[in-house]
């Protein structure tokens, strides 16, 4: 019989030691610069069951008092470790009596190990090893990181955008059973390892001190980006309100996406510095003009523009030291929308940066076509323009770099089975000329040392920025809420790290000297520090 049917007697050996089962490996683990997990993968097992297995075992030993014996053993093994009834496990057997493969629990480690050390355990049951997502850094790097959702699939941030490289592939195995019946050892696919920029220590340090500006002055939001502005690299970046990547699904949205790529908002005065740029680089300013500025009030059309201080006549250098939003239109006037939209564009403002995460916005740019002279000296000093925060992090490394435009990124590498298989490489293209640099540097200086920046100091480095005091427009009209930013570069004469600040709708004072400058200041002081960067104060 058995030589006449060989092939249908081996098909059937064979379909009663095997089975098909899905396995995953473990997803590509995601590193910050100083080669820590930011991403853990943990084992989580299901269980399963072989109806059509455990049918021809009931068949086979149903006269076998140790087996029967055995069976009822484990069944109440399920009730008590795993909570599995065993009336109603019965009842999916025996609804299900062809099947090969029916999930029952999750389960944690504790039952997976009691269960599968038991010595009553029956091999028709088996367990799915899968591995899920933990985030030690928690809610400090949350909205950089992202999440997965329960699939493995990566949902926001870093875990988005890498999915397909991170991703470990689920595959449908046909596995056979050895001699003793265990399923034979897979080799599982893993996904590609990444390694980015964020330093966990800065992180945590701009996380924690964002924190207590915003709980010092009962903000509404924030954002704070730490980068390097001759590579593009970002160190830190966060966003107030906070969420807990481990637990996502407690939150709303507006506390999960990235609000330092994804929001627009007019920035104010932080924007001059495009105009003071564009003003020295085209050559239509020299930087030694007097400007006019009206005494603080100044009519223009129909719109009345105000400055905080009631000035006649400043230096042009002064203009921004002081922050005169007269003296700003005046100048912008002067250039005319062609010469401040190349600029504009120059500074890659209307355009996304590129930095690799989602959803980040272009900003909110009016058409050159539709720009008339109100809307020109409105954009002078940062109103009627909407930009990121990321982006003006990007405009002020322009400055402390010498002139160069950079991607903002956070990958520095991707590797896997320890061979590098991306490497981040950046293309700088030069949007200023050095002389411009150059003096743009020593006004923002000058902002710090006497001007409206002054809280920006640091104890043991020359810093330079500008100061911001934005209103908030809602449908269409401008509140009597707030933006204050600061931002700004050190050490002055070689910089190692743009910071930006931004803090929405403060309470007790709206200036970005008062709220944001000292923020950037404790930020920028402690990441010099800790890399070693050597004081320049004294110089």
């Amino acid at each position: 019989m058995q030589i006449l049917h060989h092939s249908y007697y081996k098909k059937l050996y064979i379909k009663s030691i095997s089975k098909t089962i899905t396995v995953s490996g473990y997803r590509g683990i995601i590193y910050d610069s100083k080669n820590r997990a930011l991403t853990v993968n943990y084992p989580s097992y299901t269980l399963f069951v072989d109806p059509w297995y455990f049918h021809k075992l009931n068949e086979l030993y149903k006269e076998d008092d140790i087996y029967q014996l055995k069976k009822k053993r484990f069944f109440d093994k399920l009730k008590k470790i795993a909570g599995i009834d065993k009336t109603q496990l019965k009842q999916i057997l025996e609804r299900h009596p062809k099947s090969r493969f029916i999930k029952l629990k999750r389960l944690t480690f504790n039952q997976y190990r009691e269960l599968s050390e038991s010595s009553s355990f029956i091999r028709a049951f088996g367990f799915i090893k899968r591995y899920r997502r933990f985030y030690p850094d928690g809610e400090f790097s949350a909205h950089i990181i992202g999440f997965c959702f329960k699939n493995g699939k990566g949902a926001e941030g870093l875990e988005n955008y890498y999915d397909q490289y991170l991703y470990a592939p689920t595959l449908k195995e046909s596995v056979a059973l050895d001699a003793f019946r265990k399923l034979n050892t897979i080799v599982l696919p893993h996904g590609s390892n990444i390694q980015i920029s964020i330093n966990e220590d800065i992180q945590d340090f701009v996380h924690k001190s964002l924190k207590e500006t915003i709980d010092k002055f009962e903000a509404e939001k924030g954002f704070v980006v730490v980068m390097d502005p001759y590579d593009g690299s970002i160190i830190a970046m966060d966003s107030y309100p906070f969420y807990n990547n481990n637990h996502y699904w407690k939150y709303p949205y507006k506390n999960i996406k990235n609000r330092t790529v994804s929001d627009v908002f007019e920035p104010g005065s932080v924007f001059k510095l495009l105009t003071m740029s564009a003003a020295l680089d085209s050559g239509i300013f020299k930087g030694n003009e007097i400007i006019y500025c009206e005494k603080g009030r100044w009519k223009i059309r129909n719109k009345i523009i105000h400055d905080v201080h009631r000035f006649k006549y400043l230096s042009f250098k002064n203009v921004f030291v002081f922050s005169s939003n007269i003296g700003s239109a005046k100048i912008a006037l002067k250039l005319g929308k062609k010469v401040f939209y190349k600029y504009l564009y120059k500074f890659g403002l209307g355009q996304k940066t590129g930095i690799d995460t989602i959803s980040e916005s272009k900003g909110i740019v009016k058409d050159i076509f539709n720009v008339g002279d109100v809307d020109l000296a409105n954009m002078a000093f940062g109103q009627g323009i909407s930009i990121t925060e990321i982006q003006l992090a990007r405009m002020y490394s322009i400055i402390a770099n010498g002139g160069y435009k950079v991607k903002p990124h956070f990958i520095k590498k991707m590797f896997s089975d320890n061979e590098t298989v991306f490497e981040f490489s950046q293309k700088a293209e030069r949007v200023l000329k050095p002389e411009t640099v150059q003096k743009v540097r020593r006004i923002l200086r000058d902002v710090v040392v006497y001007g409206t920046g002054k809280k920006a100091q640091l104890e043991d480095y020359r810093a330079a920025g500008k100061t911001g005091t934005a209103q908030i427009a809602k449908k269409g009209k401008y509140q009597k809420e707030y933006v204050a930013s600061f931002a700004g570069f050190a050490p002055f004469e070689r910089p190692r790290f743009v910071v930006v600040v931004s803090i929405f709708n403060p309470k007790g004072s709206i200036y970005g000297g008062e709220v944001a400058a000292p923020l950037f200041a404790r930020i920028m002081e402690f990441a010099l520090h800790y890399y070693g960067v050597k004081p320049d104060k004294n110089d």
